[in-house]
C-alpha cells in the first residue's frame, strides 16, 4: 500500500484522526512536565499502575468466566475502564508517607477483591448484582440469608481464592521493592490529568457497539440498567455508577420520545369517545319500519368507555410549578387509558383473598402431589403466557409489583413508598367500600420493613412478632400453619378483603435447610428427580396444604362462591442454578424468557366455565386486572400494568427491560428480536416499544421519589 493510500485511509477515519491527536498531546505534556530519565519516579508511578490495572483487567475477566463461563467482544469495555481507575488508585497510594501508602494499597487491593468477591456470591444467591443502594437491608437480609450464604460461600470457596490473588501478588510485589514512597505534587498532578485523558478515550470507544437501547455508550450514558452495566461495562464502573446515584439519587426527570411506527397498511385505532359511540351506534334500532313475529331480546351493551377518573392532567401542569411533577401531569395527560370491556364488574361484590407464594412456579404443580394447586391453576382463569420478573429486591419487589401496579426502580422501592400515598393499593379500594383489609405473613413482622409499608398500602398488618402466633418455631415457617391461625378472624365477615405472604417456598430447597422440605419428605421419596429437586416440590406441598384448608373453611362458611382467589409468586425459584429447572421442566429452559414463565391463578368457585387467556402478560397487570374485575373506581393512565382482559396491546416488561409483545421477544442484552407472528415487523416497532418501557421506568422512580399521587389526590386526601 502506498503512502498517499494510508494517508487516505487514517483521514477517513475520524476515530483515529482523534486518538493519534489525543495521544500526541498527551505524550507532549507528559514529555515537558516529567522526566523519563528519573528512574525511581517513573517506577513509582509504572509500576503501582501495572498492577492496580492488571488486578481489575484480571477480575474482570474471572468474575465474567465464573458467572456466565464465557466472555464476549464486549469484555473490552471492563479492560478499557480498568486502565484509567487503575491509574486513580495508583494516585491515591501516593499522596503519603511510605508506610502509610503501603497501607494503604493493602486496604484498596483487599477492598476491590471483597468488592468482585462479594458480587460472586450474591449474583450465585440471588441472580443479580448487588446495589450499594440496598446496603440499608444488609443486616435484615443476613438474618434470613445468612444459611445461604455461607452455603455459597462453602460452595464457591476455589473461585473466591481466584478472586484474592492480587492479594498475595501483591505481597510479593512489595518484597520485592515495590515502589510506594510519597510523590512529588508534578508527579501526582501528571496522574491526575492521565486519568482523565485515559477516561475520555474509554468514552470515545463507548459508541464503537453503537448508540442503540442497551448498548455499553447507552448504558453508560442513559439508561444505566443495573445488571446489564455490570456485564458490559464492568464491575468497577457499575459500583462507580452505582454508588454516584446513591450519593446523588436526584436525577432529572428526562421522557424518551416515542419514534413513528411505520405499519405495512394504515391501521386505525378508535379513540375512547369513537369506540362508546360505536357502542350506541350498535344498540337495536327502536324503529318499527319492519317488524318480526319473534323479536329477540335486546342484548345488553357492554360498556367500553376508558377505566379512568376525573383528572384534568393538562390542567394540573398548567398550574404547576415544580418542573419534575410538571412533567409527570404532562406525561400522563398523554397517555392512552385502557377501557372497560365485559369482565368489568364481574366480581363486584365479592371477597378477595391475594396471595403472594414464595418461590412459587410451575414445576410446583403436580396432579397427584399438589391436587389443589393443581385444580386452581386449570380452573376459572387460565393463563398461558404469564411471566413473573426478577427484580433487585427479591420477594420484596415481587410483593410491590402485584399490590401497586409500578415497576421497581433500583433497590427497596416497597420501603421508598411507605410514607407515600398509594390510593390504587387494593388494601386501600376496599378499606373505601367500607371493609377492613387485613394482611399476613408467617415471617418477622419487622423484614423488608413491612410492618411501615403494609399499613401504608391499607392493611391491619399481622406476621411474626406482632401478634401472629403459630405452633411451630422452625424456618421457614408453615403456610398452613399461618392459615389455620388467621383464618377465623375474617371468614364471618359480611365482606372482606385478605393478603397473605406465604414463606414455605422459600430456598434453601434442601431437606437439610428448609423444614417444610423435610416435614414433607416422605410425600416425594419415589420421585424421579434429584435431592434438591424433590426437596422444592416438597416445600411447595405446603403451600398446596394451605390452600386446600383455606377452600374447605370457605366452603364451610357458606362463601366460597362469593371469594375470589388471586395468587401469584414473588419470583421464580432463583436460588438454583439453571441445570435445577431443567430437571424439573424436562428440557433446558430458555434463560432469557421461560424461566419467568409462571401461574396466576385467578379462581372462583361460583365460575362455571374456565376462562382460557393466551395474551402475553405479567405481575405488573395484576393490580389494574383485580381493580377492573372488582368494579373499583381507578385510573388506568396512572399505573405501569394494564388489564388484561381490555383491548390495550399486551407489554410484558422483563427487569433488564427485555420485553415481549403480541407481535415479537426482544432481549435487551443481545439486541435479539423474536418474530411472533411471522409477520413483518413494522419498522421503528421495537424502537417505539423501548421508548415507552424507558419511559415506564422513568416515571415509576418519579412517582416514588416524588410521592406523585399526593399532588395528584390533594383534595381527597383528609
Amino acid at each position: 500500500m502506498s503512502g498517499e493510500e494510508k494517508k487516505d485511509n487514517s483521514s477517513s477515519n475520524p476515530w483515529l484522526l482523534k486518538l493519534t491527536e489525543y495521544f500526541t498531546k498527551a505524550n507532549e505534556f507528559i514529555r515537558k512536565y516529567w522526566d523519563y530519565k528519573d528512574v525511581d519516579k517513573r517506577n513509582s508511578v509504572i509500576y503501582p499502575f501495572f498492577f492496580y490495572t492488571g488486578t481489575l483487567i484480571y477480575l474482570e475477566i474471572m468474575l465474567h468466566l465464573l458467572l456466565y463461563s464465557s466472555v464476549d467482544n464486549k469484555i473490552i469495555y471492563p479492560i478499557l475502564f480498568a486502565l484509567p481507575f487503575g491509574l486513580l488508585l495508583a494516585l491515591l497510594t501516593g499522596f503519603f508517607s511510605a508506610t502509610v501508602n503501603k497501607r494503604l494499597m493493602w486496604v484498596l487491593t483487599g477492598a476491590v477483591c471483597l468488592i468482585f468477591g462479594t458480587q460472586l456470591i450474591y449474583f450465585n444467591i440471588f441472580k443479580v448484582y448487588f446495589s450499594f443502594q440496598s446496603i440499608g437491608m444488609a443486616g435484615d437480609a443476613f438474618s434470613e440469608f445468612g444459611s445461604d450464604v455461607v452455603t455459597a460461600i462453602k460452595s464457591n470457596i476455589s473461585e473466591l481464592l481466584l478472586l484474592s490473588l492480587p492479594m498475595p501478588v501483591l505481597a510479593l510485589l512489595l518484597s520485592k521493592g515495590l515502589n510506594h514512597g510519597k510523590r512529588d505534587q508534578k508527579e501526582q498532578a501528571v496522574m491526575g490529568i492521565g486519568i482523565i485523558l485515559m477516561h475520555l478515550l474509554v468514552l470515545l470507544f463507548l459508541p464503537f457497539f453503537g448508540r442503540e437501547d442497551y448498548t455499553p455508550y447507552d448504558l453508560y450514558h442513559n439508561n444505566r440498567v443495573h445488571d446489564l452495566a455490570g456485564k458490559q461495562l464492568g464491575i468497577a464502573t457499575m459500583t462507580r455508577l452505582d454508588i454516584g446515584r446513591l450519593i446523588n439519587p436526584e436525577e432529572e426527570l428526562v421522557l424518551a420520545d416515542s419514534p413513528a411506527v411505520e405499519w405495512s397498511k394504515p391501521t386505525v385505532v378508535p379513540t375512547p369517545k369513537q369506540k362508546s359511540k360505536a357502542v350506541q351506534n350498535s344498540r337495536p334500532s327502536n324503529s318499527n319500519a319492519t317488524p318480526t313475529p319473534s323479536p329477540l331480546p335486546t342484548p345488553t351493551p357492554i360498556d367500553t368507555s376508558p377505566n379512568v377518573m376525573d383528572i384534568d392532567f393538562q390542567a394540573l401542569a398548567e398550574k404547576e410549578k415544580d418542573s419534575t411533577i410538571r412533567t409527570l401531569h404532562e406525561y400522563f395527560a398523554s397517555v392512552t387509558p385502557t377501557n372497560k370491556n365485559k369482565y368489568t364488574g364481574m366480581f363486584e361484590g365479592y371477597n378477595l383473598i391475594m396471595i403472594t407464594a414464595e418461590g412459587f412456579s410451575p414445576y410446583a404443580v403436580h396432579k397427584d402431589l399438589t391436587p389443589t394447586l393443581y385444580k386452581l391453576t386449570h380452573e376459572g382463569f387460565v393463563f398461558n403466557n404469564f411471566y413473573t420478573a426478577l427484580w433487585q429486591t427479591s420477594t420484596s419487589d415481587g410483593e410491590y409489583v402485584a399490590m401497586t401496579g409500578l415497576i421497581p426502580v433500583g433497590t427497596r422501592s416497597m420501603y421508598r413508598t411507605r410514607n407515600n400515598y398509594m390510593p390504587f393499593a387494593l388494601g386501600h379500594q376496599f378499606n373505601r367500600l367500607g371493609v377492613d383489609s387485613k394482611a399476613y405473613h408467617n415471617h418477622t413482622y419487622t423484614y423488608y420493613q413491612r410492618n411501615e409499608t403494609h399499613p401504608n398500602l391499607g392493611y391491619i398488618f399481622k406476621a411474626k412478632g406482632n401478634g401472629l402466633e403459630l405452633p411451630s418455631d422452625v424456618w421457614p415457617e408453615s403456610d398452613l400453619e399461618m392459615i389455620e391461625a388467621t383464618v377465623d378472624e375474617y371468614i364471618q365477615e359480611e365482606r372482606f378483603h385478605v393478603y397473605y405472604l406465604t414463606v414455605s417456598g422459600h430456598m434453601n430447597y434442601t431437606f437439610v435447610g428448609n423444614s417444610m422440605s423435610f416435614k414433607n419428605r416422605k410425600l416425594v421419596a419415589d420421585l424421579p428427580y434429584s435431592s434438591d429437586a424433590k426437596a422444592y416440590i416438597a416445600c411447595q406441598i405446603e403451600l398446596d396444604l394451605a390452600l386446600k384448608e383455606l377452600l374447605q373453611r370457605l366452603e364451610e362458611a357458606g362463601v366460597a362462591d362469593r371469594t375470589v382467589i388471586a395468587l401469584s409468586a414473588d419470583h421464580y425459584p432463583y436460588g438454583w442454578e439453571k441445570e435445577k429447572l431443567d430437571e424439573l421442566a424436562g428440557h433446558e429452559v430458555d434463560p432469557n424468557f421461560e424461566v419467568y414463565k409462571n401461574h396466576f391463578i385467578l379462581w372462583n368457585a361460583g365460575m362455571k366455565e374456565n376462562i382460557i387467556v393466551d395474551k402475553p402478560c405479567s405481575s405488573l397487570d395484576i393490580l389494574p386486572t383485580l381493580s377492573n374485575l372488582f368494579g373499583i373506581e381507578y385510573d388506568s393512565r396512572l399505573l405501569m400494568g394494564q388489564d388484561i382482559f381490555s383491548d390495550a396491546s399486551p407489554l410484558v416488561i422483563l427487569s433488564d427491560r427485555s420485553f415481549i409483545t403480541d407481535k415479537v421477544m426482544y432481549n435487551s442484552e443481545s439486541g435479539e428480536v423474536t418474530n411472533l407472528t411471522g409477520e413483518e415487523i413494522p419498522k421503528g416497532y421495537i424502537k417505539s416499544i423501548n421508548s415507552i418501557i424507558k419511559n415506564k421506568f422513568s416515571v415509576s422512580q418519579s412517582i416514588v421519589e416524588e410521592d406523585y399521587y399526593r399532588h395528584v389526590f390533594q383534595n381527597d386526601i383528609q
